[in-house]
């Protein structure tokens, strides 16, 4: 959830609440979504103006687990699933705040603007997959789940949320988590272990420098400071008859409050300090904020987990029971307040009003909906995406922004068609499915989604289909045809699903570089893929790279390679060719340095089709995962490197002749060469759509001494005309003179 200004105040304070922390040889309970974010953000070299290298990213989340491996740290991780009718206006809020940093994000603003990619949470989840790691889905939001689980294990949390200043339990903020191992000797055996260096905070050393102040009212201040369910400028009447504490050095107003709410609070029990605060309202008013109070506190009172068995974990006896707070008794006990107060939108929301529109769009209660176990179960054990908890529930379908041109449609409504088939089989209703995502350059706005016109099993029906069944049904609403089959075949069972997102793509894009990014795709993926284990390294630095294998000579024989199908082709691909492969293509894994310092060689346009091309592998995925998987799992991190898609594009837009473009491109690594024609002539037999035409500018033709003689007599001659005044060119009369 987040409290705003909480975790500036700890570390500001770091001395007095946070102590140094060897972390080794226990569990830890993960906040998965807040650590795939900071693990993202702080240790992926990635260019988000690209839309993301989730190959990098996938990099960084092993090493993390390996990191935690080497130490014996058992991790649990918990994941946040839909969202809760409650935080939708800040959902959209942050929707905004995103539209608007992709917009103005480009190769000259990537080090100051960050937009998370539109696949790293997903990213994180392939990864935890991948490794068998114990995770488990939340069916709405997971911060409270976090800390019951934390309990009943006796082990930490691992986020960077400040809720954990809140909730009772051992936390560490993973700002001051050290990504690498120490070895130290224990004191009395001298037995060496290793370590990772952190700081933990515990609530008890928090009070201890607040004395009076009492564990159950912690809530109370999180509640009036602000959270992602109440604004704090809901409390402005109550704000103005709190004495404001002094604090050293330059503070911002919310410090101020902090410290301010922590000294009243020393003096207070729940039940006075809710009571004082409600007397501030008429009753009218203070029947609305009390329900926004009780919607907000309801989340720290929670002791039990219902997820503990899909983590493995034995439940036990709690320690302490859910706290319920009776505010009915503590409303109907206040006085009417003698002054009268304002009910102005912009006194009651402290100047953080939301829009009318909001209120219109978005905040509509959702009926109760009856979610079968077979749904939650897959759900929890992350088979389904969030998104699918929130078509069920709110009918609502939240586009996630992504670097795109504003100036086009956003890059999701191509797949509006498996949207609307998605919400058809989750939904028993016939309304249309509300889409809400960006609207104009920077606007958030809803649309709805045409409803299916195809015939579509019920959700309960699809446990029944075969395998065969469950694929003709996708093959239908993506709009391929059957014969599309045979192309399957021929490829690994890895590469299905991008076959069938690169033809969806092409069918439905709206840009113009369907081949050149195709041929960009198709090596991102077999460097990711083939290249990189046959390396047995990982290496996206043209100087990492050759200070590695500068020194490699190949052997320049090549036996000829004759292979059936694209499996026996990928098997073909030697140590030594790619080496000689990733030497000629590693310098489009950087960016240009020219490109830091000139925001016109930024081509918005091909960063919205790759944007394009992201949403449509995610939603066909999300389609395999709805009919129960019959092709193989997409992976995103063994696929997609879009600064590499970006650059290559970039250059084979330019080239007249791609094979012949790629023969030479590729000409010391004959075995990636012909897979990767063994590739592309199988797609270009099954998606009939013809290459556009190149135009390429030729350079002008240097004149010769002659030429140049020959023209100057000619513009002599011609001038000896008469002499037309035109009164539009203010530089006419020069011509006069």
């Amino acid at each position: 959830m987040g409290i705003r200004g909480l975790t500036t105040f700890i570390q500001n304070r770091a001395h007095l609440y946070l102590e140094n922390y060897e972390l080794h040889d226990t569990n830890i309970v993960i906040d998965g979504n807040s650590i795939a974010c900071q693990l993202y953000k702080w240790h992926t070299s990635s260019y988000d103006c690209f839309g993301g290298d989730y190959d990098k990213f996938g990099r960084a989340i092993h090493d993390f687990f390996d990191l935690l491996n080497q130490c014996n740290i058992t991790p649990y991780v918990v994941l946040d699933g839909g969202y809760e009718h409650r935080k939708v206006n800040t959902v959209i809020g942050r929707m905004k705040k995103k539209i608007r940093s992709a917009n103005q994000l480009n190769c000259v603003t990537e080090t100051s603007i960050s937009v998370f990619p539109l696949l790293v949470k997903q990213t994180f989840r392939d990864v935890l997959a991948e490794r068998k790691i114990k995770h488990v889905g939340c069916d709405f939001e997971g911060d409270t789940e976090t800390s019951n689980i934390a309990r009943t294990l006796n082990c930490p949390v691992l986020s960077f949320d400040s809720d954990y200043f809140i909730f009772d339990v051992l936390y560490i903020p993973f700002s001051t988590f050290e990504m690498a191992v120490k070895r130290s000797k224990t004191r009395n055996t001298k037995t060496s272990y290793k370590y990772i260096a952190c700081k933990v905070y515990r609530v008890e050393k928090f009070l201890k420098s607040f004395d009076g102040l009492q564990k159950t009212s912690l809530p109370v201040l999180a509640v009036l400071l602000g959270n992602d369910y109440v604004k704090r400028g809901v409390f402005t009447m109550f704000y103005q008859n709190l004495k404001i504490q002094k604090c050293r050095g330059t503070q911002s107003d919310q410090q101020k409050r902090i410290k301010s709410l922590l000294v009243w609070l020393q003096n207070e029990t729940v039940e006075s300090a809710l009571k004082k605060v409600l007397s501030r309202y008429k009753k009218g008013r203070r029947n609305i904020i009390m329900y926004k109070i009780k919607q907000a506190i309801k989340g720290y009172n929670c002791f039990d987990s219902k997820y503990l068995k899909y983590l493995g974990i034995e439940p036990k006896l709690a320690d302490k029971t859910d706290v319920d707070i009776d505010l009915e008794t503590i409303n109907n006990s206040v006085e009417e307040p003698e002054e009268s107060e304002s009910h102005s939108e912009v006194e009651d929301s402290g100047g953080e009003s939301s829009s009318p529109e909001e209120d219109v769009l978005f905040v509509e209660e959702s009926p109760e909906i009856d979610v079968s176990s077979r749904f939650l179960e897959k759900f929890r054990l992350c088979i389904y995406p969030p998104c699918f908890m929130d078509i069920l529930i709110q009918n609502k379908y939240y586009c996630i922004p992504q670097v795109e041109n504003n100036a086009l449609e956003h890059s999701h409504k191509i797949c509006f068609d498996i949207i609307s088939a998605i919400h058809t089989v989750l939904s028993s209703n016939n309304e249309n499915l509300l889409c809400i995502g960006r609207k104009g350059a920077e606007g958030v706005g809803k649309e709805k989604v045409p409803i299916c016109n195809i015939s579509l099993p019920s959700y309960n029906e699809i446990e029944a289909l075969s395998k065969s069944e469950s694929r003709k049904y996708i093959f239908n609403i993506l709009g391929i045809d059957n014969s599309y089959e045979d192309c399957l075949k021929i490829f690994p069972d890895s590469w299905h699903i991008l076959l069938l997102s690169l033809y969806y793509y092409f069918k439905k894009s709206t840009t113009s570089f369907e081949w050149p990014m195709v041929y960009g795709i198709i090596l991102s993926k077999l460097i990711l893929t083939c290249v990189d284990i046959k390396l047995e390294t990982f290496c996206r630095s043209s100087k990492v790279f050759f200070k590695k294998f500068g020194n490699f000579v190949s052997d320049i024989k090549h036996n000829e390679i004759v292979a059936q199908d694209v499996k026996g082709a990928l098997d073909t691909i030697s140590k030594s060719d790619s080496i000689l492969c990733l030497k000629a293509l590693i310098s489009y894994f950087e960016m240009d340095h020219k490109m830091t310092t000139n925001y016109k060689s930024f081509d918005r346009n091909l960063v919205h089709s790759i944007s394009e091309f992201q949403s449509c592998a995610m939603h066909v995925e999300y389609l395999n995962v709805l009919f129960d998987c019959p092709f193989s799992n997409f992976c995103i991190s063994k696929t997609l490197s879009c600064t590499f898609v970006y650059n290559i594009t970039k250059n084979l837009t330019k080239r007249t002749n791609l094979d012949e473009y790629m023969k030479l491109l590729l000409k010391d690594s004959a075995s990636v060469l012909y897979s990767l024609n063994f590739i592309v002539t199988a797609i270009k037999n099954y998606i009939q759509i013809e290459a556009p035409q190149q135009v390429v500018k030729k350079r002008r033709k240097k004149k010769t001494a002659k030429e140049v003689y020959e023209e100057a007599e000619k513009i002599e001659f011609d001038s000896d005309g008469e002499v037309e005044f035109d009164p539009n060119n203010q530089f006419a009369l020069l011509r006069i003179c």
